[in-house]
């Protein structure tokens, strides 16, 4: 048996589960009934289960006939074995299980969450986190991507007390004891780490709508005032996405729920998102421009999974990139739309220097890699796979378009809706769009580290642009590696500008030209995950009127691709510092980050050796004043 994927003997369709959680006790119990496919006659059942004490087992098979199960514990596998006295026949089944647990401090399964209300009082939540391997805490299910099911929850809690879930409360019934039994609407199929209950002392916003859908804000008493702005992020969103997906959202409303201690940023249960407050509760008369950028980012990052990664799913947790990456692109997508003064693809451009920074080094990873255990997939929250992924995706639109790649993101979509899918789906889609080889294209940046340089000169003998490319390396060279590279490029020619389109899939390709340009801008649009190296007569065209020449990203592209070359000792120094002596009036926040930040190097590095000259010479007064300055 694989010590990390369940069989697929017998695999579940839907979960009815009820809980009582005791958040004064820090326990909670629960009664579920799993309603089974049994694939091929079976003596044992096995499915996940941690921290849970397991009461009671019973099988009824599909003609009626019940069977108690002997229950086996494997902790170190996360694991119950349920075995059988005789063997479980083919078709349907229901395993009715009983069970307790605790509510623990962890961050994650079903857990407390702690905070202080207005009078200095303590108060507890009981929220879930279930990405990645969670869901077994607080029930046991089949805990993977794959084993998608319909969930049918009902949370019994006492009177006064919100409950939250993925779905719409169609029952409220006071039992007299002061509790009252909250049952939830059954959710669409989805896997086991989407599902959420949320129970504490939680109020809400008044609703807004996005079409018929209902969206709120929960927090603590006292805090539902600063949800106004999410709540204006998310009406937007939800909208702008049922409109690029060509799908109506998959749910029946919308929750965005501030938890007071959350180990994420956010996490994407479809209907009930949970955030951490920072991230979702601002005030909006006082906030500053990053506060705002940050909320507006994460709600349509969370709000873009309910159609990638809940609606459409992994199969398993190497597909992580495309649930993250494709987040995202959208969240940039989707606010650059609502807020198109905030520039947030040129900032976009800027913070992804920390996926090109990473992915230089020997030591980097594909975004794309093998998981064996559940737990390797934590290595994936990363930038490579959240900048890198998104900027491979966002290079990939501009050189379709941005019409053909949305057509087939919906295409991907639609085959695989309430279903799971792997990364070669979602090229297929856009290659049966496109007519273009995407795997192909695709498959070097997702499965393969690294990235090009690519450089770019003009054969005026034979008017001609010869591309050529190599990978970048911080260190020791890669010379041999060679990627299919969507290029955009634009330049003026002839008096005219010409935006073009080119896939370089060689070491080096030549583009006949009409004429000698006046300027090339290779990466035009600032959108390509590469780096650019330009021969000097290029270079010095376009320097000759940048602001006039580039945009901002193009501009920091520019400044920025010199920088990488100086330190991996491609450029010399003195000509970076030429370049950016051409800058001395320029103005755009994010083009002055990099010389700033390489000036910034170069003084750590110059007291760097000062300070290993001090030592040398045993000078501590001297490297005492060199360390301050």
């Amino acid at each position: 048996m694989d010590a990390y994927r369940l069989p697929k003997t017998v695999t579940p369709h839907r979960y009815t589960i009820e809980l009582y959680p005791d958040l004064g006790q820090g326990r909670f119990t629960g009664n579920e009934t799993i309603e089974v496919t049994v694939h091929e006659p079976v003596n044992t059942i096995v499915l996940n289960t941690a921290e849970l004490t397991l009461n009671s087992v019973q099988l009824q098979e599909g003609s009626g006939a019940t069977q108690t199960a002997a229950v086996a514990l494997d902790e170190t596998e996360e694991r119950a074995t349920f075995t059988f006295s005789r063997s479980v026949p083919n078709g349907k089944a229901w395993l009715a299980i009983s069970f307790t647990g605790r509510l623990n401090d962890k961050l994650r399964g079903f857990y407390r969450s702690r905070f202080k209300l207005a009078d200095g009082s303590e108060d507890v939540l009981a929220v879930t986190q279930f990405e990645a391997t969670d869901a077994r805490r607080a029930f046991p299910c089949w805990d993977e991507p794959c084993f998608k099911a319909v969930f049918e929850v009902t949370l019994v809690v006492s009177e006064g007390l919100a409950a939250i879930s993925n779905t719409a409360v169609v029952e409220r019934q006071p039992l007299g004891n002061g509790t009252a039994r909250m049952r939830f609407a059954p959710t669409i199929p989805m896997s086991t780490y989407l599902l959420a209950f949320v129970v504490g002392r939680l109020e809400p916003t008044e609703p807004v709508f996005a079409g018929t859908v209902p969206i709120r804000v929960w927090a603590v008493p006292g805090k539902t005032h600063l949800g106004a702005f999410a709540l204006e992020a998310a009406r937007f969103s939800l909208e702008y996405f049922q409109d690029y997906y060509g799908i109506p959202y998959p749910g029946e409303k919308l929750d965005l729920i501030a938890i007071p201690d959350f180990a994420f940023g956010a996490m994407e249960n479809l209907g009930a998102i949970t955030f951490r407050e920072t991230a979702l509760l601002l005030e909006s008369q006082t906030a500053t421009q990053a506060e705002r950028t940050r909320v507006a980012d994460v709600v349509m990052h969370e709000n873009a999974h309910m159609w990638f990664g809940d609606l459409v799913t992994m199969a398993w947790w190497n597909g992580l990139w495309l649930n993250e990456a494709f987040a995202t692109f959208m969240e940039y997508q989707s606010v650059d739309a609502w807020k198109p003064a905030w520039e947030r693809w040129t900032g976009f451009g800027v913070s992804r220097s920390a996926a090109f920074l990473t992915d230089g080094l020997a030591a980097s990873r594909p975004i794309e890699f093998e998981v064996v255990a559940p737990k390797d997939a934590e290595a994936m929250f990363d930038v490579l796979t959240y900048e890198k992924g998104a900027a491979v995706l966002r290079m990939l639109e501009q050189y379709l378009t941005p019409e053909v790649f949305r057509d087939g993101v919906r295409r991907y979509l639609k085959a695989h809706e309430f279903s799971i899918a792997e990364t070669g789906d979602l090229w297929k889609g856009l290659g049966e769009v496109s007519g273009e080889p995407i795997p192909d294209i695709m498959n070097g940046w997702i499965f393969r580290q690294g990235y090009p340089l690519v450089s770019m000169r003009v054969d005026t003998a034979q008017p001609a642009l010869v591309v050529s490319q190599r990978a970048f390396r911080y260190l020791p060279d890669g010379a041999g590696d060679r990627w299919q590279v969507p290029m955009t490029y634009r330049m003026r020619i002839n008096g005219t500008v010409r935006r073009d389109r080119v896939l370089l899939k060689d070491a080096e390709i030549r583009i006949p030209l009409n004429g000698v340009p006046e300027w090339v801008v290779a990466n035009e649009g600032g959108h390509g995950f590469y780096r650019v190296r330009y021969e000097a007569s290029l270079l010095s065209a376009l320097l000759r009127e940048p602001a006039e020449n580039l945009s901002p990203i193009e501009r920091f592209n520019l400044i920025s691709d010199a920088w990488a070359a100086t330190l991996a000792g491609i450029t010399p120094v003195t000509e970076y510092l030429d370049l950016t002596a051409r800058f001395t009036d320029e103005t755009n926040r994010y083009v002055i980050r990099v010389p700033v930040a390489s000036a910034a190097a170069r003084r750590r590095a110059v007291c760097a050796i000062r300070s290993c000259a001090a030592r040398q010479r045993g000078c501590p007064a001297r490297l005492g004043g060199t360390a301050r300055r």
